[in-house]
């Protein structure tokens, strides 16, 4: 087992053997762990057999990872999408430890915990790891990543700092032409734009969001070509630095001759700022904690989502890799398969400790969906038909503010962007009126 500091008691919760009712402890308050806890708090318990509810997690908020692109550019605000666990929770029963999980003993069920307090041991007698996945490291200093609160905040701030310093052109080169790639770098475009800011792609494949649906890859193109981003394809990046990456053909591939790809023979790209966004690896704490692992590295689960050959331990999310019941998009990293999963995974704690028969996993992919901007979206539901446009952007707002962890939440939310939205309107018709008249 991993080395376990010694016990330090003083907020241990106390273990169901010992006479109290049982105590679940979720690690992760992502989209997974947020979501299990919520879902296992509003289950139907029976009197005594409530337990204790125990969401830990790194930081006081939960970030809702997918709007991060809008926070970038301005368009929505920080309690928005990074609202506090401490408000959200509110009236359900659960309590939020902040804290890293540093040490796991699955034999004595407890697991240790590093906040700002110090060190601190809790019991449980379920447990759900929900920790997520770590981007790829980049190769230099320098470079920014973008999967964090934080990357967003501090590629905000890094933008309106070029902006301020009064160069001519902002150049940005972004890594990675899949889905994050693709809407960081539209959304960048349209926000700098044409006058302002010079946006590339690039991206190792011989095709942009290879792993998407049809319908989801022409949308893509459609819109980096109408927001002006060069896109560079069949092509690994070496960075020679913070501002400068070299390009080398990946010669194993051929480059999609409908693609628009700029400057396809450049051998050097300079930039004011490169963010990466190529790839995630299971975190490394997956291996620390001496669970079992799947070939790719990510903690092996039977299909009901618990741990091999640990009953009393679950995982789910980015650092999960089940026995899918169905087609292999159920293992995929993001956040539609961990919302699906904290449903199973809720449901089946609350089975094993009420006597029930757990559930089998199963992924339904309902489609995916990508912003270009504020006003532009697309929407492929279920890989049958696409929605792009205002539409689909009106779309994508719905369903996330649908998404968003409590009703209370929603409520806030749903007011504050339909007041923006007035607000907009409201510009957009004076706008046309004094445009009016001072044609007369």
């Amino acid at each position: 087992r991993a080395a376990r500091a010694a016990p330090c008691r003083p907020r241990a919760l106390v273990s169901a053997a010992a006479g109290s009712d049982a105590n679940i402890c979720i690690v992760g308050g992502g989209f997974g762990g947020l979501n299990t806890a919520l879902k296992l708090a509003a289950l139907p318990w029976e009197g005594a057999q409530r337990p204790k509810i125990t969401l830990i997690d790194r930081s006081d908020r939960h970030v809702f990872l997918p709007m991060l692109y809008d926070l970038t550019c301005g368009d929505v605000s920080e309690w928005e999408v990074a609202p506090r666990f401490d408000e959200l929770l509110v009236g359900t029963g659960v309590e939020h430890v902040q804290g890293e999980l540093v040490a796991l003993d699955t034999g004595t069920r407890e697991l240790t915990v590093r906040g700002a307090e110090g060190r601190q041991t809790l019991a449980y007698d379920k447990l759900v790891l929900a920790l997520g996945a770590q981007p790829v490291k980049p190769p230099a200093k320098g470079t920014m990543t973008f999967r964090t609160l934080d990357d967003a905040l501090a590629l905000r701030f890094k933008l309106r700092a070029l902006l301020a310093s009064g160069a001519p052109l902002v150049r940005v080169l972004v890594v990675g032409a899949s889905y994050s790639g693709i809407e960081l770098s539209t959304q960048l475009a349209r926000t700098l734009g044409p006058r302002r800011g010079l946006v590339t792609l690039v991206g190792r494949a011989d095709a942009v969001l290879k792993s998407g649906a049809k319908g989801s890859q022409e949308a893509s193109v459609e819109a980096l070509r109408a927001a002006g981003v060069e896109l560079i394809l069949n092509r690994d990046v070496e960075l020679d630095g913070p501002s400068r990456a070299r390009l080398v053909e990946v010669r194993s591939a051929t480059t999609d001759a409908d693609v628009p790809s700029a400057a396809a023979a450049a051998e050097y790209v300079d930039a004011d700022l490169v963010v990466w966004c190529a790839g995630s690896a299971p975190l490394s704490r997956a291996a620390e904690l001496r669970l079992p692992l799947a070939v790719d590295g990510r903690i092996a689960t039977t299909s009901t989502l618990g741990v091999r050959d640990l009953p009393d331990v679950f995982a789910i999310g980015d650092m999960a890799a089940c026995e899918p019941l169905g087609e292999s998009d159920a293992n995929a990293q993001n956040a539609q398969v961990a919302v699906q999963q904290a449903e199973y995974a809720s449901y089946n704690v609350w089975a094993a400790l009420s006597g029930k028969e757990p559930m089998p996993y199963r992924y339904l992919k309902a489609g995916e969906m990508l912003a270009f901007g504020p006003t532009d979206a697309s929407v492929n539901a279920f890989n049958m038909f696409n929605i792009g446009g205002l539409p689909g952007a009106t779309i994508r707002r719905a369903a996330y503010l649908y998404r968003m962890p409590t009703g209370a939440h929603k409520a806030k939310v749903g007011f504050s962007w339909a007041f923006d939205a007035a607000l907009r309107s409201a510009d957009a018709v004076l706008g046309r009126a004094r445009k009016t008249q001072s044609t007369i």
